[in-house]
Order: structure tokens, then C-alpha cells, then sequence
């Protein structure tokens, strides 16, 4: 299930289903599935709740083995039906690409997202 939330955020946000392994120091949450993400952050659908401000492993499965995205992350928001994260790091060139594309082929104005890349510098703005 694929589809653009309607929002004013500085990244545009899509609806993508992919399964996550998130790993909080000792304690690893795996099979969660994303619910929106965006080249900013995520949310995913759990019933477990990591606390606020805990900083995240995450991996975006993509294909079991051998693509999946990499990346740093913070628990910024807990949701009715999961929780979500704000991106602190994209772990390789890789994972900054299929993340991109992940957003990118899921959008539905593919220029805003277009706009939004070419503003930024990563997940960073440009000077």
C-alpha cells in the first residue's frame, strides 16, 4: 500500500508497508512495518513502545538480504498504533539512495519531492 499524506512538512511523507528492525541498545523490536515515511523520519505500526528521546538502529527491509536502508533515528512521537522517529543519520550512500527512491516512486507530485531534494543538501537544508 502506497500513498501521499497530505502535509507542510519540509519532506514530503508517503504510505509505504515495508518491515523494520529496530534495535535500542539490548532490546531489538523486529517485523514492525512502516507505516509514513519521508527522508526525515517514520512512523511504524507496533503495540510496543520504546520512550520518548530513545535513540534507534533502524533498518528498512526492503528486500530480505539485500537492499535495505540504514539508518540513525530518535523515538519523537508515540502514536495510537506505534510510534515514530526523526532521522538523525542515513548509514551510507546506499541506504540515502534507496531511501530516495523509496519516497520518490511513492509520491504523487513527484516535483514537490523533486524541489524538496534539490533544496537539500541529504536530510539537511541547503545554505
Amino acid at each position: 500500500m502506497t500513498q501521499e499524506i497530505s502535509n507542510k512538512r519540509e519532506f514530503t511523507r508517503v504510505l509505504v508497508s515495508a518491515h523494520t528492525v529496530i534495535k535500542a541498545g539490548a532490546v531489538t523490536l523486529a517485523g514492525a512495518p512502516t507505516h509514513s515515511l519521508s527522508m526525515k523520519g517514520m512512523s511504524i505500526q507496533t503495540s510496543e513502545r520504546f520512550p520518548l528521546g530513545t535513540e534507534c538502529e533502524i533498518t528498512i527491509v526492503l528486500v530480505e538480504g539485500e537492499v535495505e536502508i540504514q539508518l540513525l533515528g530518535t523515538v519523537v512521537v508515540h502514536l495510537a498504533d506505534g510510534f515514530a522517529f526523526q532521522f538523525t543519520k542515513i548509514l551510507g550512500l546506499e541506504s540515502f539512495e534507496h531511501l530516495r527512491n523509496l519516497v520518490f516512486y511513492n509520491a504523487e507530485n513527484v516535483e514537490q519531492v523533486e524541489t524538496e531534494f534539490t533544496s537539500h543538501t541529504g536530510i539537511k537544508k541547503r545554505d
